[in-house]
């Protein structure tokens, strides 16, 4: 199932809190060997903030198969600081409605279905976290081909930001943008039959 934890309920998730952090040093640092900052076998940066909130998939309550990280750009954004030259209307960073997600992440021993399966859950939890809080879309930067087998493939229909570039080895990265919308979970339900992944938004809204 798909979880929400932050700084705010360390004490009651703690697996899922720091696991995503391992998570993320296992396929990030060592498998795809990110020169990027790490202690204790967790990876993590400066957008890792206390106004950041996770979405976390376990099965068991307490191993983290999957994650994503979502933050209101105002309180960090990762695109405006580091890539900014791959959004064109740079407006977008002024808007306090528009949450930017990062370190979209899946367990990679996995098998394939059940990462594809995983991949849906978290696209959908996108949208609908991003309703439950008032987001207007959520952005963000990953190759093109991510952006189409991740995102288009789970139903979310995606705007391009700017051009494809190439940064860094990965020569076509291009941004883009969720609107966030109801239409986009009637697009998800059609394409992958999943529903609500977020029950307890659901009845807080």
């Amino acid at each position: 199932m798909l979880n929400i934890t932050s700084f705010k309920d360390i004490t009651q998730n703690a697996d899922l809190f720091y696991g995503q952090f391992q998570l993320r040093h296992r396929e990030f640092m060592e498998r795809q060997h990110y020169d990027v900052r790490a202690i204790n076998g967790m990876e993590f940066d400066e957008y890792d903030t206390l106004a950041t909130v996770y979405l976390v998939y376990s099965t068991d309550g307490k191993t983290v198969l999957g994650l994503s990280r979502l933050t209101p750009v105002g309180y960090g954004c990762m695109l405006q600081d580091h890539f900014p030259d791959l959004v064109g209307d740079k407006s977008i960073f002024q808007d306090e409605r528009v949450w930017e997600g990062t370190r979209f992440c899946i367990d990679s021993r996995l098998p394939a279905e059940e990462r594809r399966h995983i991949c849906h859950v978290i696209c959908r939890g996108y949208v609908e976290y991003g309703l439950a809080v008032g987001a207007s879309q959520i952005i963000g930067m990953m190759q093109t081909y991510i952006l189409r087998s991740v995102f288009e493939r789970s139903g979310v229909s995606l705007k391009r930001l700017g051009d494809i570039q190439q940064i860094g080895d990965h020569n076509r990265v291009q941004a883009a943008s969720i609107e966030v919308a109801s239409w986009q979970l009637d697009r998800i339900t059609e394409v992958t039959g999943m529903g609500t992944v977020l029950p307890a938004l659901k009845k807080a809204a």
